[in-house]
């Protein structure tokens, strides 16, 4: 018997959705490692406090700009240890004090307490991609993994073992 005849992983129905599968990984992981081309950053929203704006579970696509064209009404993202050390919060400009912008979560009643620096800002908001934070804060946790990661190594180790043994028996 050929073994060309035989099912082998890259010719299973599962071939297309791992490479699938393995392009989105890299592409987000460009985009959490460094942001692409140090211009651009991704975020997962994980408060309530721009809703309706931006809802947790919404992915955020920020753009770093120039320091003198953040303006009131924008959205930004910048660092902060209001909730963890290094910390993110997207918020909106509300105003400006000197060189510090005020902001303030569309959801919330109060302005933020702290303000921001300008060289504490990572970019302002350009788009946002509703739910599809939720599939990357997934793909971070123990079962995430598990379905990602561990699962199609399953698959292939099986289907490449089943060829093995196909081409084997077809030896004798």
């Amino acid at each position: 018997m050929n073994g060309s005849f035989f099912l082998t992983f890259r010719n299973s129905i599962f071939y297309p959705f791992f490479l699938l599968f393995f392009a989105l990984n890299v592409f987000f992981t460009i985009f959490f490692a460094k942001g692409l081309w140090g211009q651009f950053k991704i975020f997962t929203n994980v408060s309530s406090s721009m809703s309706p704006t931006i809802v947790q579970g919404d992915l955020i696509m920020t753009k770093k700009s120039s320091l003198d064209s953040y303006l009131k009404g924008d959205i930004i993202s910048f660092y902060s240890d209001r909730f963890e050390p290094n910390g993110i919060i997207t918020h909106r400009i509300v105003g400006a004090e000197k060189t510090l912008l005020i902001t303030k979560g569309d959801n919330n009643t109060q302005q933020d307490a702290q303000r921001v620096n300008q060289n504490l800002i990572i970019g302002k908001v350009i788009s946002i991609i509703p739910y599809l934070g939720y599939w990357v804060m997934s793909m971070n946790s123990a079962s995430g993994k598990v379905l990602f990661l561990i699962i199609p190594m399953i698959v292939i180790v099986y289907s490449e073992t089943k060829v093995i043994q196909q081409y084997s028996k077809s030896l004798y």
